[in-house]
């Protein structure tokens, strides 16, 4: 059991080492996509009005350049569209305008990415796919390794027979009491 141990700690301490940089990754994207019914914690969404002379509600291919010469939007137009009778919207790189066509009013909502968030977020969510996937896969894994070799780091009544394994009993039941409750109550 000795030896075992000490096989233990020096996996616990050697991968512990390597997974502090992910798993700070992971803690910062982690807290930010528990709240998205909140914020979109990878962009900040900008939202401002004005008011353009209304075109009125004639043919689409008739009223768009009229609109794009008011709006002079500063970024290219990837598409136009008629979502309503009386509503226009175009949609650029970075978000979309919304034009009444009838009042004039006009919605632009930008959206720009946050610096850092973004890209943690991007890594967490594992939206790039490829080598990524190989990497958390890998930090899965590490994790796993280390939540089993600590187990068997501390002896006696700090340890698994004692605080230790009803603080593990708590860890394990946590996950499951969730599920119980969520599905069947």
């Amino acid at each position: 059991m000795q030896k075992f141990r000490k096989v233990c700690r020096f996996l616990h301490r050697e991968l512990g080492f390597l997974a502090v940089g992910l798993t700070l990754a992971y803690v910062i994207s982690g807290v930010a996509v528990n709240h998205t019914d909140s914020w979109n914690p990878s962009y900040e969404q900008t939202r401002s009005t004005w008011t353009i002379t209304p075109p009125g509600v004639g043919p689409t291919e008739q009223i768009t350049p009229q609109v794009l010469d008011q709006l002079d939007l500063k970024e290219p137009i990837r598409n136009v569209w008629r979502a309503t009778e009386t509503q226009l919207r175009v949609i650029t790189p970075s978000g979309t305008v919304d034009v009444n066509l009838v009042s004039g009013e006009v919605l632009s909502e930008v959206l720009t990415p946050r610096p850092l968030l973004r890209d943690v977020n991007f890594m967490h969510l594992n939206q790039g796919k490829g080598a990524w996937t190989w990497i958390a896969d890998g930090y899965a894994v590490i994790l796993g390794i280390l939540a089993l070799s600590g187990i068997f780091l501390v002896k006696g009544r700090k340890g698994l027979t004692g605080r230790g394994g009803v603080l593990m009993a708590l860890g394990l039941i946590l996950p499951v009491a969730y599920v119980v409750f969520e599905k069947y109550l």
